[in-house]
């Protein structure tokens, strides 16, 4: 199995087609492994020639879990805020880092990246960091900097209550956030259910979310630093998303020069079925056209 090194961390990743295309790297939401992207995302990637590569973002998946770190979200919100400074236990930076050991492990020089909510951050920062690196930006469900003034207390209290779950437990709390996040008609309790054993299989460690929600939290305002890049960027997201508002990600699309914002009205914070099929073929659409420019 494929690992890379950024200590502390070992992170696992994927190569999803054979041949030399370019590589498309898919980085999933907060807490969630990237089996999360599945063949119905990165099928019309493979058909339009590109390679998907999927990476389990540190402390989901296969990758280290650093389970002897807690947070205190509430005080890393209050220094996001101005009050005090108390730091994550790692940054969306080091995350950054990660995903660049994979890429150096694998000769990828340069690569197009399909990001979904803390995944698209990531994306964001390596960007900023290392344009060089990064062809183009493919955000789902964007934010451009830190999300402590939308996040409530009472999610922060939920996310830190959260210890060791079994298999069970982990299921019913995903079917808890797919009736709290998804539009009613794209509740399908089989389908939440399935999703939720798929990833607890391919590993949900104790407190990953939180320390994902931690870096998010004290994450940097990259929107000065955006501006100044030339990268084709198109964004997806959803008119009733409850956890990024619209408003996060139409100032991510005003940051970066040409970026293309597209607004569903039939989308919450959510990836049925039909809505992964659409993104990878609308980011598929989106990866021709910029390949056809060069």
């Amino acid at each position: 199995m494929p690992f890379a090194t950024n200590p502390p961390a070992s992170i696992f990743y994927e190569r999803m087609a054979e041949g030399d295309g370019p590589a498309v790297i898919m980085l999933a939401g907060a807490g969630r492994p990237s089996t999360d992207f599945d063949n119905t995302f990165y099928a019309p990637l493979v058909s339009a020639g590109f390679v998907p590569i999927r990476i389990d973002h540190r402390d989901t998946g296969r990758s280290t879990a650093l389970v002897d770190q807690k947070p205190d979200l509430h005080a890393i919100k209050a220094g996001a805020l101005g009050a005090g400074s108390t730091p994550p236990p790692y940054s969306i930076a080091d995350m950054a880092h990660d995903v660049l050991a994979v890429m150096d492990a694998e000769g990828i020089e340069a690569a197009h990246f399909a990001g979904r909510s803390i995944g698209g951050l990531v994306a964001q920062q390596l960007a900023v960091l290392h344009p060089q690196r990064v062809l183009s930006l493919a955000l789902v469900m964007a934010m451009c900097r830190s999300m402590a003034d939308v996040v409530t207390d009472a999610a922060l209290d939920r996310l830190m209550a959260e210890g060791s779950l079994d298999e069970e437990a982990y299921v019913a709390r995903q079917l808890g956030v797919a009736k709290a996040n998804c539009m009613a008609e794209d509740y399908d309790e089989d389908r939440v259910v399935e999703g939720a054993r798929i990833a607890w299989r391919r590993g949900v460690h104790p407190g990953g979310t939180a320390r994902h929600f931690a870096a998010i939290i004290a994450a940097p305002d990259l929107r000065e630093a955006l501006g100044t890049l030339p990268v084709p960027t198109l964004i997806l997201h959803g008119r009733h998303d409850k956890v990024i508002p619209l408003d996060k990600a139409k100032e991510t699309a005003e940051a970066i020069p040409g970026a293309t914002i597209e607004v569903d009205d039939t989308m919450g914070h959510d990836g049925p079925p039909r809505l992964r099929k659409s993104w990878g073929e609308r980011i598929a659409a989106h990866l021709q056209a910029i390949q056809t420019a060069v």
